[in-house]
């Protein structure tokens, strides 16, 4: 990251970094405190581990399919750490603290004000759902800090070497989930199309992160028969999303296809690598042939479950881990206004886009964001498949927020300064006895105005001028008597 030359400015983002690293390893000292929960996919996570250990590296799903292709690089973290809970939250908490600094390095290099940008990271420092998955044996921490570093490279210098960075960083993002690759052809596009990088900085950028993740789709093929990065995509659409488009379609198939599934698994012979992979090709087969058959009803039903998953206050994992107690309840009523804030950004996003065209590089990282939910609708309507995007869309929150709030607040103040200013108040003498019928002060507040003359003159029997020895002009001043209270000499 480029230095920070604001002192100001680095004292509040290096204050919001240290604001996020207590919030973060608080809930890791509750975790502790309430016992580690390791239900679902931290043990299956934990199992991978071990069976590292041993030098092998299987795990059957909890419906009995073998999920062998899960991406190892949770895993082998764990595993490099000893198999360490708390060596593996304390990593987590330093790494998920890291993303306030990378989402203002970001908003600087889409020329955010620096108070917008600020704003990004302070909401991404305290958002409830992200401090719990950075104290949770999941791989969320540490995708989403890779994605989030290699798109703040990718937005940075057009470089091939830069490219190259990003490349990596997204192909680490692929090691701990598969979805790092196709988020990372997503991440081209925008570059080619709104970033507007040269093509052969793009080519280096894809070409990196496929070379990265090669070596796993190489072993994968040579274990598993199947050139591929996981398997854990296709489970989750054929188990969760293609029942969901069949109903939806109104297809005969649509109340039996989740037994036919469980009667194929038990009905393979998974020691038989022949058996597996014709499984495993028959599941994605089911796929295609759904997809091909309702493809309005499968991209209906993936854009309600992305928008599902963005409205997600994540009140499963919030209620795991503080009960339903008021504590629990104000969590919970914290990330909604975050989901409803993400939400309003994007809505209202569309209609500022038209009357106020944004960064093109905010127009970039949007679509980053929301390839990340469109993504996770094939799965279940977790908030966890929101976290990757958080930071993405936090970033469209402050834009916002400067959109509105800062025109608003500036014609707010214009409107002050330009109210008259209050008339001066003035004394019951001069009240009562009023102007002149020029407008003037009555005579005993004139002054004389000749040189050196500072008598003020007092009406005399007979004259409404108050002529005295003095024959000077008269200012319309206030008089001194009136101003400060001085008495008349003679």
């Amino acid at each position: 990251m480029a230095p920070i030359t604001n002192t100001g400015t680095g004292r509040a983002l290096w204050l919001l970094f240290g604001v996020a690293l207590v919030l973060r390893a608080a809930f890791v000292l509750h975790h502790a405190q309430l016992g580690w929960q390791l239900r679902f996919d931290p043990g299956y996570y934990l199992a991978l581990a071990e069976s590292l250990g041993h030098g092998t590296y299987s795990l059957f799903h909890p419906r009995h399919i073998p999920d062998t292709t899960r991406m190892p690089g949770y895993p082998a973290l764990i595993h490099l750490l000893g198999g360490s809970i708390p060596a593996v939250l304390g990593v987590q908490v330093l790494v998920s603290a890291s993303k306030v600094l990378l989402v203002h390095r970001l908003a600087g290099l889409l020329r955010f004000p620096n108070r917008a940008a600020l704003a990004a990271a302070g909401l991404m420092a305290v958002e409830p759902v992200d401090i719990l998955l950075a104290g949770s044996v999941l791989t969320e921490a540490c995708f989403t800090a890779a994605l989030l570093a290699g798109v703040v490279v990718l937005a940075g210098t057009p470089s091939l070497r830069h490219a190259a960075v990003a490349g990596a960083l997204f192909a680490l993002a692929a090691w701990f989930r598969p979805t790092g690759l196709p988020l990372a052809a997503c991440a081209a596009a925008a570059g080619l199309l709104l970033w507007r990088r040269p093509v052969s900085a793009m080519a280096v950028f894809m070409g990196t992160a496929i070379l990265l993740v090669l070596p796993w789709m190489v072993r994968n093929q040579r274990e598993t028969g199947r050139f591929i990065l996981s398997d854990s995509g296709p489970v989750a659409a054929a188990y969760f999303h293609v029942p969901q488009v069949l109903d939806a379609a109104h297809d005969p198939q649509a109340t039996a296809y989740r037994s036919t599934l469980d009667a194929r698994a038990s009905s393979t012979d998974w020691e038989d690598a022949t058996a597996v992979t014709g499984y495993f090709t028959a599941l994605r087969g089911d796929l295609r042939i759904t997809f091909a058959a309702h493809p309005w009803a499968w991209l209906r039903v993936q854009a309600r479950e992305s928008a599902f998953i963005l409205l997600a206050p994540g009140r499963g994992h919030i209620q795991t881990f503080f009960g339903d107690g008021s504590g629990s309840a104000l969590l919970q009523a914290v990330s909604a206004i975050y989901s409803g804030l993400v939400a309003l950004a994007l809505g209202l996003g569309c209609w500022l886009w038209i009357i106020r065209r944004p960064p093109a590089g905010l127009l970039a990282v949007t679509a980053i964001a929301l390839a990340v939910l469109f993504l996770g609708g094939i799965s279940t309507t977790d908030a966890r498949f929101k976290n990757p995007a958080m930071p993405f869309l936090l970033l469209g929150v402050a834009w916002m927020a400067e959109a509105w709030l800062a025109p608003l607040m500036e014609a707010l103040l214009r409107g002050q300064a330009a109210r008259p200013a209050p008339k001066p108040r003035r004394s019951r003498r001069m009240s009562a006895q009023g102007t002149g019928s020029d407008g003037t002060p009555p005579a005993s507040s004139r002054i004389c105005s000749t040189a050196h003359c500072t008598h003020l003159a007092w009406p005399t029997a007979g004259t409404s001028t108050g002529a005295k020895a003095c024959k000077g002009e008269w200012s319309a001043e206030p008089s001194r008597t009136a101003a400060g209270g001085m008495a008349p000499s003679e």
